[in-house]
C-alpha cells in the first residue's frame, strides 16, 4: 500500500490498519486533516475515517499542490496576518472579479514584508504565487546593483517587463533594502536612480489599467532603511509586521519538518514548542536537522533503525540556541509602534 491508495480504502478501518504510520501521517498532511500528529496508528485511523472534507475542489488542491511539491498556505505555520492581507489584495478579486471592478478595485499591488531574519518571508512569497498559480520571480536585490551606469535600472525594467508578460506574476523582492534604501545628497550612492526607476515600474501594478495582475512583494530586516516613497499610498500599500512564531507555530513548524521522517508515536511537539521560544523558522529547522542526526548515529551504533524521539531531544537540548538578536527584536517593535 502507498499513500495514495490510502485514500480508497478511507472507510475501512481494518484495511487502514495494515498501512504504514508514516503513510497515514503523510495522508493527513497532504489532505488537511489536522491533528494527527503524537497519534498512535488506531486512533489516527479513527480521525482519517471521522473526518469530512467539505471542499472536495478544496482537497483536490491541496493534493495537487503537494504531489507536485509546490508549497501552499497550508505549509507555512503562523503568518494569518500576513496571509488574510494576500487574499484581500489577490486570492478574493480572483474569486470575486464582479463587485471588486464594480467598485475600481483590481487584484495586485505592493505588500512589505518586515520583521527578524528567518521567520518565512521567503517562503510566504512562494505559497502565495502557487495560491494563485502565478508566475514567481524571485529577486536577490545586492544581485541587481551593478557599478555600469544604467546597467541596475535596465535590470528591474527587465525584471518588470518579464512580469508583465504573464497573467498573473509576482515579483519577490528580497533584502529590499539594498535597492530601496533612503536616497541621500551623496551621487555615489546607486539608489539614487534606482529608486525611481522601481517607483517608475511600479506605477500602475494593481489598478484596473494594467492587463496583467503583477503582486510586488518585498522582504526587508530593515524597514527604517527603506526610502518614504515606498511607502505612500499606491506603492506598498500594506506593511505587515512579520513576528517571530508564537507556541502554536513553533509546533507546527515541528510537525512539518519531521513528517516525512521516521518520529517516535510518544514525541512529545508541544515540548519542543515551549523550549524553543524565541526561535525563529530557521533556528527550529536547525533543531530538527540535529534531532535527525542524533537519530542516525543511535541508529549506527544500534544497528538498526531508530525513531526520532524525546532520548534525542535530551541529546541535543543543551546545544541548541535562537539565532535572533534582543537588539533586532526591540528595533522592530520600535518600528512596528511608530505606524
Amino acid at each position: 500500500p502507498s499513500v495514495h491508495t490510502v485514500d480508497e480504502y478511507r472507510d475501512d478501518e481494518d484495511t487502514l490498519m495494515k498501512f504504514p504510520l508514516a503513510d497515514l501521517k503523510e495522508y493527513c498532511r497532504m489532505n488537511g486533516i489536522k491533528g494527527f500528529s503524537g497519534l498512535n496508528k488506531a486512533d489516527l485511523v479513527t480521525l482519517i475515517v471521522n473526518y469530512k472534507d467539505d471542499s472536495t475542489d478544496n482537497k483536490a488542491h491541496k493534493n495537487n499542490a503537494n504531489k507536485t511539491g509546490k508549497i501552499t498556505f497550508d505549509d507555512i505555520a503562523g503568518l494569518d496576518n500576513v496571509k488574510e492581507a494576500f487574499r484581500e489584495k489577490v486570492i478574493l478579486p480572483f474569486e470575486h472579479p464582479e463587485i471588486f471592478t464594480k467598485f475600481g478595485k483590481k487584484a495586485g499591488g505592493g505588500i512589505l514584508l518586515y520583521g527578524l531574519p528567518g521567520t518565512g518571508k521567503t517562503m510566504f512569497a512562494e505559497a502565495a504565487s502557487n495560491e494563485i498559480d502565478a508566475t514567481f520571480i524571485s529577486v536577490k536585490c545586492s544581485d541587481i546593483k551593478s557599478k555600469w551606469y544604467g546597467e541596475s535600472e535596465q535590470k528591474v525594467k527587465s525584471i518588470f517587463t518579464k512580469a508583465r508578460k504573464s497573467s498573473r506574476a509576482i515579483i519577490f523582492f528580497d533584502e529590499f533594502e539594498a535597492i530601496g534604501a533612503k536616497r541621500t545628497e551623496n551621487s555615489e550612492n546607486g539608489n539614487n536612480d534606482l529608486v525611481p526607476e522601481i517607483l517608475a515600474e511600479m506605477q500602475g501594478v494593481g489598478t484596473s489599467k494594467s492587463n496583467s495582475t503583477i503582486v510586488v512583494i518585498a522582504a526587508t530586516n530593515k524597514p527604517w532603511n527603506i526610502d518614504s516613497a515606498f511607502l505612500r499610498p499606491g506603492r506598498f500599500d500594506d506593511k505587515i509586521y512579520v513576528p517571530l512564531p508564537d507556541f502554536t507555530a513553533r509546533k507546527k513548524l515541528f510537525e512539518l519538518q519531521l513528517n516525512k521522517f521516521p518520529v517516535a508515536e510518544d514525541f512529545d511537539y508541544d515540548y519542543m514548542a515551549r523550549i524553543t521560544e524565541g526561535f525563529n523558522g530557521a533556528d527550529i529547522k536547525e533543531v530538527c536537522e540535529k534531532l535527525k542526526m542524533s537519530a542516525i548515529k543511535e541508529s549506527l551504533v544500534k544497528g538498526e533503525e531508530q525513531t526520532i524521539g524525546m532520548d534525542d531531544v535530551e541529546r541535543i537540548k543543551e546545544s541548541i540556541k535562537s539565532s535572533v538578536s534582543d537588539e533586532d527584536i526591540e528595533l522592530l517593535k520600535k518600528y512596528e509602534n511608530s505606524f
